[in-house]
């Protein structure tokens, strides 16, 4: 689902490299994750979100910090 108009437009689209499906939508004021599960390696703060339609792992421009 796509976010209303009002919310600006996307500066940046980052797809998934199995199936080309849009995972990260980068905007002027705000980066949107289309999807919920995401997994951290603690140790090194990487944030890796599941793809909602091949469910690939993508690294999303997300750090984990704590």
């Amino acid at each position: 689902m796509d976010a209303p108009a009002s919310s600006g437009t996307a500066t940046a689209l980052q797809r998934c490299p199995a199936c080309r499906d849009k995972v990260v939508v980068e905007r002027d004021t705000e980066v949107v994750v289309h999807n919920a599960i995401l997994r951290i390696d603690r140790p090194s703060g990487r944030v890796t979100a599941k793809c909602r339609r091949c469910k690939a792992w993508v690294e999303v421009p997300l750090k984990f910090v704590g």
